[in-house]
């Protein structure tokens, strides 16, 4: 899901202490981490209260489309513990402690139950979701072109092993929610070990 510049919810982002100047000048990552519906890294907010008293706050944000398809800001705390609102078992939430990814069934609001990925966000302690049929694959990672089992592999929430030609690296992919761009790529020699991670590719579904 994509959403566009124009339709950002302003008025929402001033109550944030964000002029419209602010968010157009926000670091660039922030603002496409937002318009691809993911959340942006953490910043730091004078968020409005009921009775209109103001807070400091350590926030990530992100948007969602309305029914009357507007858009609305989802502000995501860093809280003091993990919050358990997809029923997951005390395996599970040990699991996303050690920062792996779940994939499993999840029924939604509206009823539905798919199968989604999961993964614990380090940084504010929220389980981050995202359904898979949301998340569309890359082609290439890296200038290299994936067959049709390794992008089925990522799918499946497998970790990807890539052999590039020209550095004679291996890089090893994987889903990554925690990532403003959803995925990371890690690139090693042989020799040398892992030698860099960063964000591939964005999934085009909102993370809540």
């Amino acid at each position: 899901m994509h959403f566009d510049i124009k339709d950002l919810p302003y008025a929402q982002f001033e109550k944030l202490g964000l002029s419209r100047k602010d968010v157009l000048d926000m670091k660039p990552e922030n603002l496409a981490s937002m318009l691809s519906g993911n959340r942006t890294s953490l910043m730091t907010l004078h968020l409005e209260l009921s009775g209109g008293q103001r807070v400091e706050a350590d926030v990530k944000l992100s948007l969602f489309r309305n029914p009357d398809n507007s858009l609305s800001i989802q502000v995501h705390p860093v809280r003091a513990h993990v919050r358990n609102d997809i029923g997951a078992t005390e395996k599970e939430i040990e699991q996303l402690k050690r920062g792996e990814l779940l994939l499993r069934d999840h029924t939604a609001k509206n009823g539905e139950t798919e199968k989604h990925f999961f993964q614990l966000d380090p940084e504010t302690n929220e389980i981050v979701r995202a359904r898979v049929r949301d998340f569309v694959v890359p082609s290439a990672i890296k200038d290299v072109v994936l067959s049709a089992d390794q992008k089925e592999r990522l799918r499946q929430g497998k970790v990807v092993e890539l052999e590039t030609k020209d550095t004679n690296q291996i890089i090893r992919a994987r889903v990554d929610l925690t990532q403003p761009r959803g995925f990371t790529a890690s690139a090693e020699t042989p020799q040398q070990g892992i030698s860099r991670s960063e964000g591939e590719v964005k999934p085009p579904g909102p993370k809540r």
